[in-house]
């Protein structure tokens, strides 16, 4: 009992482990993710102000064609490489699904490992509380013999 108690409890702690690990791991692939996301919403926020200052170029009338041809291609250099940010993003999403994956694979392993240990706790405790029942009937049983044998 207490090599498989002891097994178990190696099991659980390699499992724990392993469970923490991959917990980690798809946290720094949800993160590489949404960093990328989040950067190429940047880059459409950078380019959607500076086709607004383009608008604005146009309306004050007084910049050169010049300067407003290089702000709103420089607007479009910012959405294509916001784009390309986005295409680049998508191994990064199967790699965020990959590791979700693994982590509740890991997680369900976990869980049953921790079920078996509550079982073989609960089956320790009973097989001590039988134990001590029986010693305590067997030393009730003996008093109660030797008593009646010195009254008789």
């Amino acid at each position: 009992m207490a090599l498989r108690k002891s097994v178990l409890e190696a099991v659980l702690r390699v499992a724990r482990l392993r469970e923490q690990q991959a917990a980690a791991q798809a946290q720094r692939e949800r993160k590489r993710l949404h960093d990328a996301l989040s950067a190429a919403t940047q880059l459409d926020q950078f380019a959607a102000e500076y086709r607004g200052d383009v608008f604005r170029l146009m309306e004050q009338g007084e910049s050169s064609v010049s300067l407003m041809q290089n702000t709103f291609e420089f607007a479009r250099r910012l959405e294509a490489t916001a784009e390309q940010q986005r295409e680049t993003s998508e191994p990064l999403k199967e790699k965020v699904v990959e590791a979700g994956q693994a982590h509740q694979a890991l997680k369900l392993r976990l869980d049953g490992l921790e079920k078996l240990e509550r079982i073989e706790k609960r089956k320790a405790l009973q097989e001590l509380f039988s134990r001590e029942s029986r010693e305590t009937e067997d030393s009730v049983t003996s008093r109660l013999f030797r008593r009646a044998s010195l009254d008789a």
